[in-house]
């Protein structure tokens, strides 16, 4: 079996939910979130609903709570049609991924 690049970016998504996860008040939906973000696997709400195969209604509750913590998830625009966020990713929640976790 080859490892491809798809294969290096699921592990990668996996171990920093997981890691982002275990560090605490993160739910695993929000720690998904935001390794999405940060892996540049997603950047909206629909995207990520669509691609997990999550409602969106769950990812929406999730995107408000961490933008509402400060520093986590800044939400740049959202559609007033869909309700769609567009995210990036909040100094919080980078300082988080790269100086508390350990490299993957």
């Amino acid at each position: 079996m080859t490892v491809t690049d798809e294969d290096a970016r699921i592990a990668a998504f996996v171990a920093l939910t997981e890691g982002l996860s275990a560090k605490g008040d993160l739910s695993p939906l929000g720690a998904g979130l935001l390794a999405a973000l940060h892996l540049g696997i997603a950047n909206d709400s629909r995207s990520f609903a669509r691609l997990f195969g999550i409602e969106h209604a769950l990812v929406l509750r999730e995107a408000v709570a961490l933008s509402e913590d400060p520093g986590l998830v800044v939400v740049e625009r959202q559609d007033a049609r869909t309700q769609r966020l567009w995210l990036s990713i909040g100094e919080s929640a980078r300082y988080l991924i790269t100086e508390r976790l350990p490299p993957t």
